[in-house]
């Protein structure tokens, strides 16, 4: 009796985990959100202003082409960041624009069943986050802080 409650008990653990499942179409509108975010977060990983500028834009681009209305919703915050993101602002103003809409993705991440390929990544001293792709990235890429560009570590 106790083997079976607890197998009840871990398969209630494991559905309370599961992700809500997507329409094609906007499962694959935002695959491109977040592959073009791998060239934001790469050009954030080395810091070209010219590059993090140009990115930001396909990445909202790419955003903007979203047709479901629900990620719409959940992603307007992210595009007003993404906005914000310039080569002529300073790094810390766009480390936290990309932080935020980062949190945006992450959220999408975590509620929708999109797959392996991404997760979110935070760095505890820089108190920031960011999506990376785990296919390609074994290792932690902090997109935030040059001193530290392996801190930080994949979130659950």
């Amino acid at each position: 009796m106790k083997s079976i409650i607890l197998i009840f008990s871990l398969l209630t653990i494991n559905l309370s985990f599961a992700k809500e499942s997507i329409e094609e179409g906007a499962k694959n509108s935002m695959l491109k959100v977040l592959e073009s975010n791998e060239a934001l977060h790469a050009s954030f990983f080395k810091y070209n202003p010219k590059e993090v500028e140009q990115n930001a834009k396909k990445t909202l681009d790419a955003l903007n082409a979203i047709k479901n209305p629900e990620l719409k919703k959940l992603l307007a915050k992210a595009g007003e960041k993404l906005k914000l993101i310039t080569a002529t602002a300073d790094r810390e103003a766009n480390n936290v624009n990309y932080h935020q809409a980062s949190m945006a993705f992450i959220y999408i991440i975590n509620k929708y069943d999109l797959g392996e390929k991404y997760a979110g990544y935070r760095c505890p001293m820089v108190k920031k986050k960011w999506v990376q792709n785990t296919k390609k990235m074994g290792r932690v890429h902090n997109p935030y802080d040059p001193s530290m560009p392996h801190c930080g570590g994949k979130m659950n």
